[in-house]
This record gives structure tokens, C-alpha cells and sequence, in this order.
């Protein structure tokens, strides 16, 4: 047998058994892949009422189980077929969640302890449970359902339950921690579709129908990235830029300045001819093809390039991160951390209102059909009034208050861009 044994304790062995005699789950079952075994609390009461609750002592609504018959039914169970994990189901415990079902998994044993009425003697808990789980975080009638949930999830990562062992695979929350991509990181999953290709104006996208299996693959990593940042951002792994990671940024040729007066200044680069009065803090290149070449002479690894704008913007060309952790995630699952990072303000396609810099720091010859810079892999979007802000806080500085024009605001933007990218090198940024 390649699956765990599940040995359920309950008042309503027929909810159990109803379950397993159909779908996935009974048929491993009825193959012997998982066991399931059901024991009635009632079968060990010494009454003839089979009673199995009483009163709480203090007094209070409600009845709670008693502890005799549950302790009788898990010693006479273990001495009839093994030890077994015993885990407590309650509203109290930690909540079930992938994590512990990949862990259960590994178990040949696993007692489920079903509670009704106001719950299970506190002393089981304290003595004769191993653990305590919980659904979530909601109250139902007694722990059949939350046991059954239980068994589905832990079986089906056992070896032949499912039809297509890659199912469990691309799951929802389906890998570890420490990998950022969909197929083994923490996750939500990117979006399934089949035929037929159009149903009433609703089309599948494009990419899943070109048969281009290197942009499928994408396609599903940066949705499975937009989906769980925008429903269950609290799933991403914690990650960090590496400290060795350059943080280069495409400024106007008189914000050098003051940048460079900044902590931790980031290395600029101008785009275009080289002025008369070159800054040796600043890194000239006539376009963007002629950055990429030097970087990567510079560093030995190609740059990744982030277009910098101030959002909302479209989300149609390139996938657009909100924040510098999301950012950050984006820049993993599409390349290197530890590649050289260009930072590229620019005037986003979509209209930006009254804060958008007329200053573009881009010729049109370097832009991409779509608008953006030919390049860029993602698009870091600030928020506007944040940038607006800083373009204050920086005009005011001395080094800003007798030049002319004042710092534009796409200078400010990449400012606070490079100082976002900067904070996520600690470990526990998230």
C-alpha cells in the first residue's frame, strides 16, 4: 500500500463511508492505495443509552463529549491494528493547509478525532492528541466534513490515487517555500481553460492556442504570479535581492547629481550622446542595445530591464508589479536575481493624469511597439501620489533649489524604485 491509513472516530461512520463509495478517493480505496477505517464513538460507552456526552461542568449551553468512550475507542483501535498520529479536529487548532497535508502524507497512520456538540473533552487534547487541526476559520456541526477534507487532500499526493500524478503537481499551494516558481512554489494556479476556443465573445488567450511551449510556460508562471498577489499575497515565499545585485537606473543627464548625493546611490546611466562635461558617476550609452552590451561586459550576466511609470497602467504588453516585493517575485520566476537590474522611467501607454513627466528619457527610435522600452520584462508601476511627493522633497533639496528646471518627476520615480528594490535585501523582506 502506497498511501496512509486513516482511521476516523466518529459519532456518523455512514457520512464517512457515503463519501468513499464513489469518486477518486473510493476508488484508491477499493485498490488498497489508502485505507480508510471507520470506529463509532458509541460502540464503547458502557450504558445502555450509548450515551457519549454530558453537561459541561461551570455550567453553559450545550453538551460536550465525554472523555471515557473517545480514550476506550483510540487505546482499542491501537491495540488492534497500530499506533496511529492522532489529530484532534477543532476550530481551536492551527488551520489545515497544504503544508500539512504534504506532511501527513509521509504518516502510515493517521486517527482523525471527530467532535460534536460543544467539542471533545479538553483532556483528549491535553493528553491523548498528538495534534490539533482546524478547516478554517469557521464553526460546523461535528469534524466528519473537516476529515473528510482531511483524507481527500492527503490522498490524492499518494502515488496512484490520481489518474495524472503532473494534477497535483500544477495545484493551488502545490510546492515549497523556498521555489518561486507555480509548479513548486506557494502559489494560486494560473488559469485553466479548454475548448471550445470562443464561447459568446469570451476567448481563451492567445498564447495557449500558438502551441509555443516556452511562452505557455510563462504565460502561466506570471499569471499564477498576478493571481496570487492579487487574491492571496500573504502565499509568496519571503525572498530577498542578493546583496551583490547592481541596481542601475536610466536618469536625465542633470539629475546625476543628485543622485549621487543619495545613501546607497544606485549607478546611473545616461541614454544618448555624451555631454561636453561628462559625470564620472554616470555610465553613457547611445540606446538601450548598447546598455545591454556593456552590462554585460561589466558584470558578466544580462541585465534585466523594468520599465519604471506611475500607475494604473495597462497590464496588456507586460506584467505590471504594484510593489517592490511583487517585483521582486516577478524578476525570479522570469530570470536571475542576481543579474544586474535597470531601472527605465518612462511615459506608460496608458494615460497617467497630470503627473506625468513630459521628460521622457527614451528616444522613440528605443521603444517597443507596445510603448514600452524594447527590452523590458516587467513593469515596476509607483504610486502617483508618492512620487509627487518626493518630487517635492527633492526640488527642496540645496543641491536642487538653483538649478533649472526643478527635479522632474520621473527622476523622483526611479529614486523611489531604487530605494524599494534596496529595502528588499534583507532576508525577512517580503
Amino acid at each position: 500500500m502506497s498511501g496512509p491509513t486513516f482511521e476516523v472516530f466518529t459519532l456518523f461512520p455512514d457520512a464517512i463511508a457515503g463519501f468513499l463509495r464513489g469518486g477518486l478517493i473510493g476508488k484508491a480505496a477499493q485498490q488498497g492505495l489508502v485505507a480508510v477505517h471507520c470506529t463509532d464513538y458509541r460502540d464503547f460507552t458502557s450504558d445502555r443509552h450509548r450515551t457519549v456526552d454530558d453537561a459541561p461542568y461551570g455550567g453553559g449551553p450545550g453538551m460536550v463529549m465525554k472523555i471515557e468512550p473517545v480514550v476506550t475507542a483510540l487505546e482499542s483501535v491501537a491495540a488492534a491494528r497500530g499506533p496511529m498520529h492522532r489529530v484532534l479536529l477543532t476550530p481551536s487548532g492551527p488551520r489545515f493547509d497544504q503544508r500539512a497535508a504534504r506532511r501527513l502524507a509521509l504518516m502510515p497512520r493517521i486517527a482523525l478525532l471527530c467532535g460534536r456538540y460543544e467539542g471533545i473533552d479538553d483532556r483528549v487534547r491535553e493528553v491523548y492528541a498528538d495534534e490539533c487541526l482546524s478547516l478554517g476559520d469557521f464553526v460546523l456541526n461535528g469534524g466528519e466534513v473537516a476529515a473528510l477534507a482531511i483524507i481527500e487532500a492527503v490522498a490524492r499526493l499518494c502515488e496512484g490515487v490520481l489518474g495524472n500524478p503532473e494534477s497535483a503537481v500544477h495545484d493551488s499551494f502545490s510546492g515549497s517555500e523556498d521555489d518561486l516558481s507555480p509548479e513548486t512554489g506557494d502559489w494560486l494556479e494560473f488559469p485553466q481553460y479548454t475548448r471550445p476556443p470562443e464561447f459568446r465573445g469570451l476567448a481563451v488567450p492567445p498564447t495557449l492556442l500558438a502551441g509555443a511551449h516556452a511562452e505557455v510556460a510563462r504565460w502561466r508562471a506570471v499569471e499564477a504570479w498576478r493571481r496570487t498577489w492579487a487574491l492571496r499575497p500573504d502565499l509568496r515565499p519571503r525572498r530577498s535581492l542578493p546583496a551583490a545585485t547592481v541596481i542601475h537606473v536610466v536618469v536625465a543627464g542633470e539629475a546625476i547629481q543628485a543622485l549621487v548625493g543619495l545613501p546607497e546611490a544606485p549607478s546611473p546611466v545616461v541614454l544618448g550622446p555624451a555631454p561636453p562635461a561628462m559625470s564620472p558617476h554616470a555610465l553613457y550609452c547611445r540606446d538601450l542595445k548598447d546598455l545591454r552590451r556593456a552590462l554585460r561586459r561589466r558584470h558578466g550576466k544580462t541585465p534585466q530591464l523594468v520599465a519604471v511609470a506611475m500607475g494604473p497602467v495597462s497590464e496588456a504588453a507586460l506584467p505590471v508589479a504594484y510593489s517592490a516585493a511583487a517585483l521582486l517575485d516577478l524578476l525570479a520566476l522570469l530570470g536571475d536575481l542576481s543579474s544586474p537590474l535597470v531601472l527605465v522611467p518612462v511615459t506608460a501607454p496608458a494615460p497617467l493624469g497630470d503627473l506625468t513627466s513630459d521628460d521622457v528619457l527614451l528616444d522613440a527610435a528605443t521603444q517597443a511597439p507596445s510603448g514600452w522600452p524594447e527590452g523590458a520584462i516587467a513593469v515596476f508601476a509607483l504610486d502617483q501620489a508618492q512620487v509627487a511627493s518626493a518630487a517635492l522633497d527633492l526640488a527642496r533639496k540645496p543641491s536642487m533649489i538653483d538649478s533649472s528646471p526643478p527635479q522632474p518627476v520621473c527622476g523622483s520615480a526611479i529614486s523611489i524604485a531604487a530605494a524599494a528594490l534596496r529595502e528588499l535585501r534583507s532576508p525577512a523582506a517580503r
